[in-house]
């Protein structure tokens, strides 16, 4: 199950509250993969994201809440809408000494690692300003089953 609505969505690793992703990532989301679905949306939906399909027909894009023990649950949900032929992008902690880094990320088919350069600003949702410090942890953008036939192939965040 999510964790409860006031820290659905939260990507900071110190907050319990909930923020989003930054602008210009998702315009560079938008940028190579058109649309997206985003099955953590804000403000929260009525479904469970861990429960639900993920579509196969549009790129889903994924910023998870970054609670202790939930990153694992998304990253592995991931791997297995990957499976099912779903292109997706999330957006999580550059963790590579976890069991879901390892079991799902590192060195397997169909999986980009993209590092961010530099530390991300989060924005508060409750204001829509961007916060005046960065994310004391560093990002990876990792995206499963490239689209065979996107143009944009190669961008880098």
């Amino acid at each position: 199950m999510s964790p409860p609505l006031s820290t659905y969505g939260s990507s900071d690793c110190k907050s319990d509250g909930v923020v989003l992703t930054p602008d210009w990532f998702l315009d560079e989301i938008r940028d190579e993969f058109g649309g997206f679905f985003d099955p953590c949306p804000h403000p929260r939906a009525e479904w469970d994201a861990l429960e639900i399909d993920w579509h196969r027909d549009k790129h889903n894009y994924v910023n998870p809440p970054y609670q202790r023990g939930y990153i694992g649950k998304f990253v592995a949900k991931a791997a297995e809408e990957a499976k099912k032929g779903c292109s997706i992008s999330l957006l999580i902690p550059a963790y590579i000494d976890t069991a879901y880094f390892h079991d799902h990320i590192y060195m397997k088919p169909n999986v980009e690692i993209r590092f961010l350069k530099g530390r991300v600003k989060f924005v508060d949702s409750k204001t829509g300003e961007t916060f005046r410090h960065a994310l004391p942890c560093p990002l990876m953008h990792v995206v499963f089953n490239y689209p065979k036939n996107n143009p944009k192939r190669g961008y880098r965040v």
